[in-house]
């Protein structure tokens, strides 16, 4: 009986520790030009369209700056294009 009950509560403890994974973000610069950095900041996915859609989304159509930031979720990997300018 014992058993059981040590397997039920080791199983229940791996169930509800796998609902509490960390996000983990962080960003890399990708590229700037020489325009100056605007008060306007798009993002988009990159299965969205990557910077071009970043910078609709933000209504830029200087882009002074982008970024790329990477986001761990349960051991996949997203990216998103953060855009500014003007």
């Amino acid at each position: 009986m014992r058993k059981i009950v040590f397997i039920l509560v080791c199983l229940a403890f791996f169930i509800l520790a796998g609902c509490v994974t960390p996000v983990q973000n962080y960003y890399e610069p990708f590229g700037a030009t020489n325009n100056p950095v605007g008060s306007k900041v798009g993002e988009a996915l990159d299965s969205e369209g990557g910077i071009l859609q970043a910078a609709l989304n933000g209504g830029i159509t200087r882009i002074s700056t982008v970024d790329i930031k990477y986001t761990l979720y349960r051991g996949v990997y997203t990216r998103t294009f953060v855009v500014s300018g003007e």
